[in-house]
């Protein structure tokens, strides 16, 4: 058999084929178990990104709810009345639920709910005041209708005295 001339050259090409070869067989194999791997992967992530927030819906759901139903016993504890302490601890309580759902993270909703919690609070606060200062108002009034009436019994009470002090004098 004869020897040939450029087997060194055809060796050396032959194996930098292969080894590109290879390369290019790898590369196209990691990017198809890429391709499959990734998605399974984000797939997966999203999913778990979807029930947080399927979750932070719902408990905002149930702190809307409560929230409502503050307003109503915020209403009926701005008209006063007999029930006024009752309706204030059912109010504490409901502000307590709100407190306890609302979310303890950072984001937006956490602090929506934070401030919710806290301007019911003063409002709270700013209702009982406000029902203080309409039975001292109130007090006032009654007392202001008294002190009138009180005025013209004396001022009545004067003219009799006059005129008993008139009758007197005339019968001297």
């Amino acid at each position: 058999m004869q020897q040939v001339l450029n087997s060194k050259e055809r060796n050396e090409a032959f194996l930098k084929f292969l080894v590109f070869f290879l390369v290019t067989v790898i590369l196209v194999i990691l990017a198809i178990y890429f391709n499959f791997r990734l998605p399974v992967r984000e797939n997966k992530m999203l999913q778990d990104e979807i029930e947080t927030q399927r979750q932070q819906d719902m408990n905002q759901t149930k702190f809307v709810s409560k929230m409502q139903e503050a307003v109503v016993l915020l209403d009926s504890l701005g008209k006063g009345g007999p029930g006024a302490d009752q309706v204030n601890l059912q109010l504490n309580g409901k502000l307590a639920e709100m407190a306890g759902l609302a979310q303890k993270d950072n984001n937006l909703y956490g602090k929506m709910d934070k401030a919710i919690v806290e301007k019911f609070s003063d409002l709270q606060l700013w209702k009982r005041n406000l029902l203080s200062l309409q039975e001292k108002a109130d007090k006032i009034g009654t007392l202001e209708a008294e002190l009138n009436t009180t005025k013209s019994q004396l001022i009545q009470a004067q003219a009799d005295l006059d005129a008993y002090r008139r009758q007197a004098s005339g019968f001297k």
